[in-house]
């Protein structure tokens, strides 16, 4: 489990970290009326939600003003909701859909404005740019000196291009320093990279028009360049037996408090396991097909790659990684992930891999269960049984999104079980499975159920916070990351953890919080300085997540 390292890390943190004082009550309570902080599409469904003060049947009038004061759309809230069980409150709901014309608005109601909101087709594009530009500025082992964010810091953890791997001296430098820390997972960039490549495959309108402000590959999109980072880091993470190293950090010495390039803790590999050679196999497939257009021999070994982790897993299903703060040892989500794959380009598996999705299933993808990106690749695939399989199964698991979404009138989850480690992240890959479904023809309800748990991500919350940094009025200001430790930037675009009400792995802050009958929704500290990695800390993962959802919404080539 995660909580591991950041129980680790939790004992330097007060003293290193500059940030705000606590002064969280147990159940703070937001006023305004509360609604998507970044904005709308025109064709979207949108709602606010507005707190109350008990149980009401009435209807509340209220009303949708552009800047200029003029009222542009008026309506009624619905009766009263009972949020007690996750948020600690009841609230009423107000739809304005109907209003489609482009603008920047606030919602009134009873004397309460919201935060300004935009209307328009090209709402999401600066938060895509920016979540996918965030995995630049986190670029491992090398210097960084970016004009537009100003982070600026030498190349650090160079001994990652000369590390001793079974006798043998190895370059594994590349990659992104996962999270708040210095680690680098494979199976971690093995979902970026993924979910950067399915926006090409499914978006490429938008892949090729998104510029990221930074030196270009000539013929290749931003986003792609930004893949091939973590494709590149990963190759070299292969073993000469087609086996993956799994990572390289300085478990269990986790350094915080320094830049890159001033930890001089010693940083080895994680020896392989079946986990690393699945997602591999998963990323190095799709990486075949997307880049075979740009690059025919990168492709070509990518093809080879995972050709070569698929003969070294079949010897070898069950080898686990025994990582303390990634760890787990169900295989089968990733290995449906790279059946699937490899069905893609074997079709002799294709009967297997109807077979086994048809009895599994799938779920939301997460660091743990990737198997629904194995599903997406078969439902992108030649008609026929397999694919109608895997269509079924994501549409089924976006069914199950959307009925946990409407026990919540915030759109997220009504279950407070729900609010753990990386909330956020999981309502992210909720809203993507919903997208996801969209996109293969499920049927439109599914655009508008991933769009209603993406609201809750952006600001349609029992907090009205955009769990986001650099976007929307009240967002987060101080993540739990080593940029903004060190350099007091909170980089744009970076998601993080969320609400979390489970005490196991908490830092001491959040678990003060939780004890005071803290609201499981509301159990959330935006803070780096005081310690709460338990609910202010992202990750590469969610990053991912984040730039699939918005760039699924932003605008060009939506259908």
């Amino acid at each position: 489990m995660r909580a591991t390292r950041r129980g680790v890390l939790g004992g330097m943190a007060a003293t290193v970290c500059a940030g705000p004082a606590l002064a969280a009550p147990p159940n703070p309570v937001v006023a305004l009326p509360k609604t998507n902080q970044i904005g709308f599409l025109p064709q979207d469904a949108k709602r606010f939600v507005w707190t109350v003060d008990g149980p009401k049947s009435v209807h509340v009038p209220f009303a949708v003003r552009c800047l200029t004061q003029s009222f542009v759309f008026r309506g009624f809230t619905g009766p009263a909701v009972d949020q007690r069980a996750s948020a600690g409150e009841f609230v009423m709901v107000g739809d304005f859909s109907q209003l489609r014309t482009p603008g920047i608005y606030r919602i009134d109601v009873n004397g309460a404005s919201s935060h300004p909101f935009a209307i328009g087709e090209t709402v999401y594009q600066p938060l895509l740019r920016d979540a996918v530009r965030a995995f630049r500025l986190i670029r491992a082992n090398t210097a960084v000196d970016d004009t537009v964010t100003k982070v600026r810091h030498a190349a650090g953890h160079l001994r990652d291009g000369a590390l001793l791997v079974d006798g043998v001296t190895r370059d594994l430098s590349g990659g992104w320093y996962n999270a708040g820390d210095f680690g680098k997972w494979v199976h971690m960039a093995a979902l970026s990279v993924s979910h950067m490549m399915w926006l090409y495959e499914l978006r490429p309108h938008t892949a090729f028009a998104l510029k990221l402000d930074v030196p270009p590959t000539p013929g290749l999109p931003d986003i792609l360049t930004e893949a091939r980072w973590g494709l590149d880091f990963m190759l070299r993470m292969q073993n000469p037996d087609g086996s993956v190293l799994h990572k390289v950090d300085a478990e269990p010495n986790l350094p915080w408090g320094v830049l890159p390039a001033a930890d001089t803790t010693e940083r080895h590999a994680k020896p392989a396991g079946s986990w690393d050679a699945a997602v591999f196999v998963g990323a190095m497939v799709q990486a075949s097909g997307v880049f075979k257009p740009f690059d025919p021999a990168f492709a070509e070994r990518c093809r080879a790659a995972a050709l070569k982790a698929w003969t070294w897993l079949q010897a070898h299903p069950a080898v686990e990684n025994n990582d303390p703060y990634y760890g787990g040892s169900d295989i089968a989500p990733k290995w449906l992930w790279a059946l699937g794959a490899m069905a893609t380009v074997d079709p002799s598996l294709l009967p297997r891999a109807a077979q086994e999705f048809d009895a599994r299933g799938v779920v939301p993808s997460s660091w743990q269960t990737p198997q629904i990106l194995g599903a997406l690749a078969l439902a992108r695939g030649p008609a026929g049984r397999t694919r109608d399989i895997a269509i079924a199964k994501i549409a089924a698991a976006a069914d199950v999104v959307m009925a946990q979404s409407a026990t919540d009138a915030y759109g997220s989850n009504g279950d407070p079980a729900m609010y753990f480690w990386g909330s956020v992240e999981n309502a992210l890959n909720a809203a993507n499975a919903c997208f996801m479904a969209h996109t293969l023809g499920a049927g439109a309800k599914y655009r508008d159920g991933g769009t209603r748990v993406l609201d809750y991500a952006l600001g349609l919350n029992a907090l009205g916070r955009a769990f986001v940094t650099g976007h929307g009025t009240v967002r987060v200001e101080h993540p739990w990351h080593w940029i903004y430790r060190d350099q007091g930037i909170a980089i744009p675009g970076w998601a993080t953890g969320g609400p979390n009400h489970s005490p196991q792995g908490a830092d001491q802050p959040l678990k003060i919080l939780i004890a005071q009958g803290t609201p499981a929704a509301k159990c959330y500290l935006d803070e780096c300085g005081s310690g709460s990695w338990a609910s202010n800390e992202g990750q590469t993962s969610e990053n991912a997540a984040l730039l699939f959802a918005v760039g699924m919404r932003a605008g060009q080539g939506t259908p």
